[in-house]
């Protein structure tokens, strides 16, 4: 199997490839994060069958959704929308064309990750639950790009499940392999259609992820909740539902 070769296509990998503290580890093949299951060429197909996925989680908005249905067949989807992209794209759309604007736009997508920490909460809610049930496992989360929502859930599991936060700021940096791609393509369509209006930059800054954004999410809910698992305690999930997922998810190194 191919995951490896899946990051830069679809933004795909495992949730647990990183290392825990206290001996001990992620189960591999549970818990895997990817863009929108769109653009899968027979290979990736190939891959993710052989994963046996159960379940497919989508974190869009219903417009979104409706927009571009996922195309996986099979497998049980379930919809736990978390609608950020409509405020997202408004408060982007006057900046991209103006020169100077970096600074603006990375300010912007900072904002966007403080609010979607109580936008995910019912999302996040839902999906440790389903996640509590082993028969809907092993199991896919998305979104659009696999980038800020789905970013967002997966540095959230694994800091509940003890992860430090070198290794869960590098996870979700990784996402930038496979936007550097989407970026490239994205500007020189968009600077094709605009007659070379949008400056180059814009878009990078528009769709990277960059440390400070998760950083901001993290610093709100340690403000708001006192921490990762205060977050999950207010969004009704227990300790002992915490301590359930932790031996679901992980076991001795």
């Amino acid at each position: 199997m191919k995951i490896a070769n899946m990051l830069t296509r679809i933004n795909f990998r495992d949730i647990g490839q990183i290392p825990l503290p206290d001996g001990r580890r992620f189960k591999p093949g549970l818990l895997y994060r990817s863009a929108v299951l769109q653009r899968l060429n027979q290979e990736d197909r190939n891959t993710i069958d052989n994963l046996g996925i159960r379940t497919v989680v989508d974190l869009r908005s219903i417009q979104e959704q409706e927009r571009k249905p996922g195309k996986l067949p099979g497998q049980n989807r379930v919809s736990l929308p978390c609608n950020i992209d409509q405020r997202t794209r408004e408060r982007l759309k006057p900046l991209l064309f103006r020169r100077n604007s970096n600074e603006s736009i990375i300010a912007v997508m900072d904002n966007v990750y403080a609010e979607m920490v109580d936008l995910m909460m019912k999302p996040m809610a839902a999906l440790i639950h389903l996640i509590l049930n082993p028969n809907n496992l092993p199991m896919i989360i998305h979104c659009r790009a696999g980038k800020d929502r789905t970013g967002f859930a997966a540095a959230m599991i694994q800091r509940l499940m003890g992860a430090e936060l070198k290794p869960v700021f590098d996870d979700y940096l990784r996402s930038n392999l496979f936007m550097k791609t989407q970026i490239r393509q994205g500007q020189w369509k968009l600077r094709l259609i605009t007659a070379g209006l949008m400056p180059k930059g814009n878009l990078q800054a528009a769709f990277e992820v960059r440390r400070e954004f998760l950083q901001t999410a993290f610093d709100y809910i340690d403000e708001k909740y006192k921490g990762v698992e205060g977050y999950f305690l207010a969004a009704g999930i227990s300790k002992e539902n915490i301590q359930e997922l932790t031996t679901i998810l992980t076991e001795p190194a």
